[in-house]
């Protein structure tokens, strides 16, 4: 307290409301401003957010312009006539400042991504969060992830799981891992990693039907018109059969396959031509259309994609380029022989020719049991037309129990801890809008002669207490609804060649705030320069040596 004593405040005063101290913090917030921007355009926004606009210092760089604002104008107090433009101009940068603290408080800014004709409400924000399931128990549990633009070191513990590191930017290191639970002797858990090559392309694809091996490595994956289809080994055989009916009966629960003609189960067909073979299991039965769906069909004619028993029609693979890959056998139809072929494939061994344009397939490595992995390393992002290209990946590191796991924003985490099932994602924050909305028409115009996006507009339905609405939401051509407002922002095309639309959402509380502020901007230097720019005598227009500097 003594030390605040021998402050002399008086000269702390006129220290902040100096145009020194004013050209110090306004120098800082234009550098800031300057490397910010930078980053933005390289790295992406999230990222310009987490190193510069969003950080501590930044939030003291704008705090010190406030302070410098309300103390210049306390140092021409009291009120002077030839300076009212001077206060009109600072009230309103207090008010601005006032209105943008409100909204950084208070106000919602997300996005939602709407796909046609499928009503959604969820906004997703932009703070990141670990989120803990207990799907027995009907328990969930979040934590904040820290807002930072690189690897952050956390110790935060929820029962017997470890917080140890998040990283907000990573890229994927291929590595082979242990899996994390534990699995039947003989279940078909394996993985391969193939090297492809033809006239034009070569590549490597790792292949997986572990159920650990997450989002990155799937069991089918298409390049260009070839279509790759990962089984497990057990059912090769099934395929290397030449039956007049080309019908496998596959168990993707006992990974166990056979034929009709193995079994005596007759091949039967609809009065329009349309083959069907009806299964008995227990005390039903299960009727299949294999030449339009694996899955069995109800007496409504609605398909059971949970059914465990599956039927594959060969014949639907023989028109175009498909390759069916089981670990250390390959199998393809050959056109020029009428069939289908069954080659074996092993690790360094001769690659395994193919019939499309002097194509060919080699097993480089192939894993009964490990998992493929991307492990992540902290990385700095790089964006290229709006997207991150590289270090889009969020990683965090736990420690449950003694032994190390990632779970990242494309693998979620399943394991078992101490007997409970656990589920741990790395996701984003969102809240739930009070009303529902669906795209109806995506449109999107492109610059002659290129593929490149001039403009694109949704037409959106709105589901709103108990009624709906259309909507045309383009660029400056926002809709609003209960406060919250929706813009235009982006799109994305799934695998099927479907536009999704993205519309930025949100709520500003300090809206009306920063716009009188504005007005009172516009309003006080008019008013300042009028006042300054009258004709005086000689002497009015003399500086007051007791008058502090003016600040603007």
């Amino acid at each position: 307290m003594k030390k605040f004593k021998n402050i002399d405040w008086d000269n702390v005063e006129r220290f902040i409301g100096s145009l020194k101290f004013a050209v110090i913090v306004i120098s800082l917030f234009t550098l800031s401003m300057i490397i910010g921007t930078f980053l933005e355009s390289y790295y992406g926004t999230d990222f310009a957010n987490r190193a510069v606009y969003k950080t501590p210092f930044f939030m003291l760089v704008q705090f010190g312009i406030l302070m410098s604002i309300i103390f210049a104008a306390i140092l021409r107090l009291p009120p002077k006539k030839r300076l009212y433009g001077f206060y009109t101009i600072h009230a309103g940068l207090i008010i601005i400042g006032m209105g943008s603290l409100i909204t950084y408080v208070a106000g919602v800014d997300g996005q939602i991504t709407l796909a046609p004709n499928e009503p959604n409400r969820q906004v997703i924000l932009t703070k990141d969060i670990l989120k803990i399931t207990y799907p027995t128990e009907g328990k969930q549990v979040t934590t904040f992830l820290p807002f930072s633009a690189f690897k952050t070191n956390i110790d935060e513990t929820y029962d017997n799981i470890n917080i140890r590191e998040y990283i907000p930017f990573a890229e994927g290191k291929f590595v082979w891992s242990d899996p994390i639970n534990h699995y039947p002797e003989g279940a078909q858990i394996h993985s391969s990693k193939y090297h492809f090559k033809n006239a034009f392309a070569e590549q490597d694809i790792t292949l997986s039907i572990h159920p650990e091996a997450g989002n990155d490595f799937q069991s089918n994956m298409q390049m260009g018109p070839l279509a790759f289809s990962y089984y497990p080994s057990s059912i090769a055989h099934c395929f290397a059969e030449n039956n007049p009916s080309k019908i496998i009966v596959w168990n993707s629960q006992t990974a166990e396959c056979f034929t009709p003609e193995s079994k005596a189960i007759p091949v039967k067909t609809t009065g329009a031509n349309n083959r069907f073979i009806v299964i008995p299991l227990g005390n039903t039965f299960l009727t299949f259309f294999p030449d339009f769906s694996p899955f069995p069909m109800d007496t409504k004619l609605q398909t059971d994609e949970k059914s465990n028993i599956r039927v594959f029609s060969k014949k639907l693979f023989e028109e175009k380029p498909n390759l069916f890959l089981f670990g250390k056998k390959v199998s393809f139809y050959s056109k020029a022989e009428n069939k289908w072929i069954m080659e074996d494939i092993e690790v360094g061994k001769k690659a395994v020719t193919l019939p499309w344009m002097g194509a060919e397939i080699s097993l480089t490595v192939h894993q009964e049991k490990l998992v493929p992995f991307n492990l992540p390393i902290a990385t700095i992002p790089i964006q290229k037309n709006g997207s991150l290209i590289k270090g889009d990946i969020r990683a965090v590191r736990l420690d449950i129990l003694g032994k190390e796991y990632w779970v990242t924003n494309y693998s979620p985490l399943s394991l078992l801890v101490q007997g409970k099932k656990v589920v741990i994602e790395v996701t984003k924050e969102s809240l739930n809008l009070p009303f529902e909305l669906a795209l109806t028409e995506f449109k999107m115009d492109k610059d002659p002669g290129t593929n490149n996006p001039a403009s694109y507009e949704s037409f959106v339905k709105l589901f709103a207490d108990g009624a709906t609405s259309s909507h045309h939401v383009f660029m400056n051509n926002p809709m609003k609804q209960s406060g919250y407002t929706f813009y235009q922002a982006s799109y994305s095309q799934d695998s099927q060649g479907q536009y999704n639309t993205t519309l930025a959402v949100n709520v500003d509380q300090g809206r009306v705030m920063k716009y009188l502020g504005s007005l009172m901007l516009v309003f006080g230097a008019i008013w300042h320069y009028n006042l300054n720019n009258k004709k005086k005598p000689k002497k009015d227009n003399q500086q007051d040596p007791d008058d502090p500097e003016v600040n603007t």
